[in-house]
């Protein structure tokens, strides 16, 4: 679209998205949060031009951005002295993304306590957790984060935070989303203290921002202890659409998280679905760590081509979310260092002619033989991801595996629900091609591919 409009939940089809006037809104989206390894306000905005500029080159649309960073902290001294310099780069920054028809989900918090504490994520450019700017002896209003949730004055104080932002930029379709704090079930304080204030700040958050999406989000949903907050998190009040969390992560204690990362994406996207039918599902943040989030995964090293991230991308929206996986890790520790951004380009190109919205799309899984089939059953096509299932990161980047190239595959047609179909489109996302084929018959002989291939069936 030549201009901006707002973004709201479909009202055909409550899984998706879509434009003002009706049309599908498909979000592909990545985490841009923050510049870890700048230290300016001019190399920032120069780093996010760079990067937003080339990620909508490739069809990317969606971007979320933390705003308790430096480069966007609006106290970064006192407690409701609000800096006008910070303020233009959040000014600034909507503009870049508004040039490249890209849109933002700001994440208003991060912190989880107000004084020096231990972080499991200790490594250069990790994000710092503490924020002493709010504390009594500063001049703030709290002594930890249960005085911050649940006095008066801390409420009072966020909610002016809201208006003050409302004021700015409650008007602008550009942002697309305010979302209250990042993971705030990691927050020093008690589940009932954050679940209130969550409850309360959403209502706030509609109040200042009533064209605009409302979240709130938890940590990595990574341990059976996280089935009740996701729950929580998928019902509660206000919050417009169901997110989650997940990783490769060694020490996870759920042992999908552990496993091919196309499987851990489509377990929790089923998970969100299954918590809440009536809102879309978006896996919010994915990517690959060292155990129990300890540092970016060593499996980034090695993979220079980018099929954890095409896995990451593909696996959520074939599994029945509204949007692509929005990875982690985009700048020099993965995403940038190995210049993958040509795979949101690869996904567009492979969802492209299939509306979810106008279809009534309905996701279905299995497996036959060494292919799992992802697909999407729609009323006039079926789109299908076709996933080798012996490639996986163990195979490929942590043994050294190249992998396999999949010949005279064949593809039982009558396996597949929906019918009849008439012609196929196969599109190759690792070598972006496209082969149009008529069907006759029952089966289909695949081309040859690697890793994975998509088709769209026409009935």
């Amino acid at each position: 679209m030549s201009s901006m409009d707002w973004i709201r939940v479909s009202r055909k089809n409550p899984h998706y998205f879509e434009h003002e006037n009706g049309d599908t809104f498909l979000p592909v989206g990545v985490n841009l949060c923050f510049q870890r390894f700048l230290q300016t306000d001019e190399e920032c905005l120069a780093a996010y031009r760079r990067q937003i500029a080339v990620f909508a080159q490739n069809g990317g649309n969606f971007i979320r951005v933390w705003m308790g960073v430096p480069f966007l902290q609006l106290e970064p001294e006192h407690p409701g002295l609000f800096s006008e310099h910070k303020l233009a780069n959040l000014h600034t920054l909507v503009d870049i993304a508004k040039a490249n028809n890209v849109r933002i989900k700001f994440t208003l918090e991060h912190f989880r306590r107000l004084d020096a504490g231990p972080d499991a994520e200790l490594f250069p450019g990790a994000a710092s957790f503490e924020n002493p700017v709010y504390r009594k002896d500063n001049g703030g209003f709290a002594d930890d984060m249960t005085e911050f949730m649940s006095s008066d004055a801390g409420r009072k104080h966020f909610i002016g935070k809201l208006e003050l932002l409302s004021r700015h930029f409650s008007e602008e379709p550009a942002v697309m989303a305010w979302e209250l704090w990042n993971e705030v079930n990691t927050v020093s304080a008690p589940r009932a203290i954050w679940q209130e204030w969550s409850q309360i700040m959403l209502q706030e958050l509609h109040r200042c921002f009533p064209h605009q999406l409302c979240l709130q989000n938890l940590g990595s949903f990574d341990a059976p202890r996280h089935v009740d907050p996701y729950r929580w998190l998928c019902t509660l009040d206000g919050c417009d659409y169901s997110q989650a969390h997940r990783y490769l992560d060694p020490g996870a204690e759920l042992d999908v998280c552990r496993g091919p990362m196309d499987l851990l994406c489509r377990d929790v996207i089923e998970e969100l679905r299954r918590n809440n039918p009536a809102r879309p599902a978006i896996l919010a943040e994915t990517g690959a760590v060292e155990s129990r989030h300890s540092r970016p995964s060593r499996l980034y090293d090695v993979d220079t081509h980018g099929m954890l991230l095409h896995d990451g991308l593909f696996a959520p929206f074939f599994s029945g979310s509204a949007g692509c996986g929005q990875f982690w890790h985009w700048d020099q520790l993965y995403l940038e260092r190995h210049n993958l951004w040509f795979h949101f380009n690869r996904f567009v190109k492979a969802t492209a002619g299939f509306d979810p919205v106008l279809e009534e799309a309905t996701p279905f899984f299995q497996t036959v033989g060494c292919i799992r089939q992802y697909g999407l059953l729609g009323k006039f096509h079926t789109l299908l991801w076709l996933r080798d299932a012996q490639n996986t990161w163990e195979s490929e980047l942590a043994r050294g595996r190249t992998p396999d190239v999949r010949e005279r595959v064949k593809l039982d047609l009558r396996s597949l629900p929906g019918g009849a179909f008439r012609q196929a489109r196969c599109y190759l996302p690792w070598t972006d091609a496209s082969i149009h084929m008529e069907l006759h018959g029952t089966e289909m002989e695949l081309p040859e591919f690697t890793r994975s291939m998509v088709l769209l069936l026409n009935r």
